[in-house]
């Protein structure tokens, strides 16, 4: 028998998309382990697009969730907030 063992993870990443909007990005990853435990080899999972989130202005607070993220071409966190969907049309851009 082999001394491998699996493990999983999950990351949570947001893309800017080309309209200013930007997508939340669930990922999963299948990592392989040694014997002592450390990780010889990941795998992708899965990859499942998410909510869409904007930037929030100063005041503005969103029902549907707020997240604080840290882009890695930013300096600072920016708080991002997720738009209610329009469930009649099937289309994003409802935030309060």
């Amino acid at each position: 028998m082999s001394d491998q063992r699996m493990t999983t993870s999950v990351e949570r990443v947001f893309k800017k998309l080309p309209d200013g909007l930007i997508r939340e990005i669930t990922i999963s990853y299948i990592h392989f382990l040694n014997a002592a435990g450390d990780i010889i080899r990941s795998k992708l999972d899965k990859s499942i697009p998410g909510r869409l989130f904007k930037r929030a202005t100063e005041n503005e607070r969103s029902q549907y969730g707020e997240v604080m993220y840290l882009f890695p071409d930013e300096e600072v966190p920016v708080r991002l907030i997720a738009l209610g969907m329009d469930y009649q049309d099937g289309k994003y851009g409802r935030s309060l």
